[in-house]
């Protein structure tokens, strides 16, 4: 088992984590997809595309 105190086990971590603007489009991709399932829920999405 590798030592996790070494150098070389710090940079495996940071080779495995997603850079700042992956997690940023993803928690906006979330929270348009929450804004969206409320508004739907609400009753207030997509009026004017009823038959």
């Amino acid at each position: 088992m590798p030592d996790s105190s070494s150098p070389s086990g710090a940079h495996d971590e940071d080779e495995h984590r997603a850079p700042r603007w992956v997690k940023a489009s993803a928690g906006i991709a979330v929270l348009l997809v929450v804004v969206f399932v409320v508004v739907h829920l609400a009753g207030g999405g997509m009026v004017g595309h009823a038959p």
